[in-house]
């Protein structure tokens, strides 16, 4: 079952990325640069910033358990989703959590007619041919400087809906 998070709930997706991120990172880049965007990005205080600013978190669960999450802005001016963050637990892999989610945010998008959704994925992530399955293109390749020596090295892949 696909939830929204209010506000007061977002400890659950600090929760929930601290206990993914140094799984899911791991190869891709050190342990010190996940931890300094976990800080960076996942402090309450940046989440409830994300939240304020309109970004929508959601949850998935099954039973009492947490199984992934993703937030998203829908983007009226340019009627497109910028999908900001989707993960889910490294032991739930493979098991349709990711594209449930997914099509959580798609049919919400469709509903309201927008026409694409976009996201930023790590080049090495082994989720760039997760996206691709799904028919996501990739459209543009960036090194973001995040600060303190980091970078993002990504992919913008995007999805017409």
């Amino acid at each position: 079952m696909v939830l929204p998070i209010s506000k007061n709930e977002l400890i659950t997706i600090q929760r929930m990325a601290h206990d993914i991120w140094p799984i899911c990172f791991k190869e891709m880049i050190s342990q010190e640069q996940i931890e300094y965007m976990l800080n960076w990005m996942y402090s309450i205080k940046q989440l409830e910033e994300n939240f304020d600013k309109g970004h929508d978190f959601i949850i998935l669960k099954s039973a009492n358990e947490q199984l992934g999450f993703a937030s998203f802005e829908m983007r009226e001016n340019k009627k497109s989703i910028r999908l900001h963050k989707l993960y889910v637990d490294p032991n739930k892999h493979h098991k349709g959590s990711g594209r449930k989610l997914l099509s959580s945010i798609i049919k919400k998008g469709r509903a309201q007619e927008y026409k694409s959704l976009d996201l930023f994925v790590n080049r090495t992530n082994p989720a760039v041919s997760f996206y691709e399955k799904l028919g996501f293109k990739i459209v543009e390749s960036l090194d973001l400087d995040i600060g303190n020596g980091y970078y993002m090295n990504d992919y913008r892949m995007k999805i017409e809906i």
